[in-house]
């Protein structure tokens, strides 16, 4: 049986086509900050101030920092599949001319988010004993829907020399089968860390013509039962091992476009607004006798009322999207974004639940200001991969944030990164080439192969 288990958190690096597009429907800060000045170089170093605040709190024995590189952009091979001719320059200002949103699209930094890169399901819980991935296919955003073959691309190359892992291509089938990976995936475990229990979270039935299609009244939904279904006959879960719930549409018209908006779990621990899922009270009860059947301890399940933090102030906090880490104590650490500092509900429930016997040992705040403005909170930046620790050993040396990377990577974001990015620059040839170079620098410096990349661009 496996023992010796370790989470690994691969974040993405904020990318220098960094902007606020609005581009996330359904995604409350996206669309609330579009059309403001971004900031590529800050947003970037926010993202590295918070693996190294990750690497210092959490238990090196059951948890290590990974960096996953970002994504060329803009993406003009894409910008080109829509009739946009001629050279680089003439398709920038006809495409920010006729198709703002296509254009905007094309330099979207939201692989950055890489919790949307992949569904995982670690070894212990399948039946072939392997570790599987399934590249999410992003259907339901124009902007992502660009990531998939990059992505693939990527995460081949971090684990080609592993034993023991399957990768799995994107879903087929278009919006039916719609699938934004781990940010509608909660796993809940034993102690030891085997004996778990995957939650899929979809946020509609199925139905043609139906308006659940849409999963709420407002905003569509991003995954689909369908999806989740699916995925989990790929991983091979062991019988009984898996859960379906869904999503409540009042969280999907709130603002909740990912689970890991209004619901997150560590180990023992999940943590929810009492508003997450449809039929939230017999949920959670279920998962609670699940959970007992299946490992013989108790799940502590916390469900936050709407009386305690109002399900709007839930989403503008971004509470549940925190990260949730192994402190070197035993106990777990939370780390919150600025946020959730801010909101008097939110910071008196922390308080209440920080304390030695409480249920974290300790609450740190992080500023992550620049993807938080784009709807990205902590959690969003990070992909889990539950693995087995001789894993790690063989992944591409390249991936693991240390001082010494931190600082190459500092240094070319410092000289090579805009200071800003306003949605008139998308259409200049001249912000193109520097934001293209600058992605190079930092993929060059993560030790991935650039022949074999450039082939992947879109």
């Amino acid at each position: 049986m496996m023992t010796d288990l370790i989470e690994v958190n691969f974040d993405g690096l904020v990318g220098p086509s960094h902007h606020f597009g609005g581009l996330g429907l359904g995604n409350v800060a996206s669309v609330t900050h579009q059309g403001e000045v971004s900031h590529p170089r800050a947003a970037a170093l926010q993202g590295l101030a918070k693996m190294r605040l990750v690497s210092e709190l959490a238990d090196p024995r059951r948890m290590r920092q990974g960096i996953l590189p970002p994504h060329l952009r803009p993406a003009m091979g894409w910008l080109r599949s829509f009739g946009f001719a001629g050279s680089d320059e003439d398709v920038l200002k006809r495409a920010g001319d006729e198709a703002p949103r296509l254009l905007a699209a094309a330099w979207s930094a939201s692989a950055m988010w890489t919790a949307n890169a992949a569904t995982v399901s670690p070894a212990s819980d399948t039946a072939d004993r392997q570790l599987h991935l399934t590249l999410s296919n992003l259907e339901a955003s124009l902007h992502r829907s660009i990531e998939p073959g990059q992505t693939a691309a990527d995460l081949r190359y971090l684990f080609r020399d592993c034993r023991g892992v399957e990768l799995h291509d994107p879903l087929p089938g278009g919006w039916d089968m719609r699938d934004e990976g781990a940010a509608n995936h909660l796993r809940i475990c034993d102690r030891s860390g085997v004996w778990g229990i995957e939650c899929f979270v979809h946020q509609a039935f199925d139905k043609p013509g139906g308006a659940s299609m849409w999963g709420g009244h407002r905003f569509p939904s991003r995954q689909s039962a369908l999806a989740s279904a699916a995925i989990a006959r790929r991983h091979r879960i062991i019988s009984g091992r898996s859960f379906f719930l869904q999503q409540s549409p009042r969280a999907i018209d709130a603002g909740a476009f990912h689970n890991d908006v209004v619901a997150t779990s560590h180990g023992k621990l999940m943590l929810a607004h009492e508003d997450a899922f449809v039929d939230g009270a017999e949920v959670f009860a279920q998962v609670q006798m699940k959970f007992k059947e299946a490992t013989g301890e108790e799940l502590t399940l916390v469900a936050v009322s709407a009386e305690e933090i109002p399900l709007a102030e839930t989403v503008a906090s971004y509470l549940f999207n925190s990260q949730l880490l192994p402190g070197h104590d035993g106990g777990i650490v939370i780390v919150c974004p600025v946020q959730c500092r801010s909101s008097v509900p939110v910071h008196e429930w922390l308080c209440r639940n920080s304390s030695p016997r409480g249920l974290f040992e300790r609450v740190e705040f992080i500023d992550l200001r620049e993807s938080m403005s784009n709807g990205g909170g902590p959690a969003c930046l990070r992909l889990r991969v539950l693995m087995e620790s001789r894993m790690v050993e063989q992944l591409h040396r390249g991936c693991w944030w240390d001082e010494t990377l931190d600082e190459r990577l500092r240094e070319v974001i410092d000289r090579a990164y805009p200071e800003s990015l306003a949605l008139c620059d998308l259409q200049r040839l001249e912000c193109a080439l520097e934001v293209r170079e600058a992605t190079r620098k930092v993929r060059q410096a993560l030790g991935w192969p650039m022949d074999e990349w450039l082939t992947k661009i879109p």
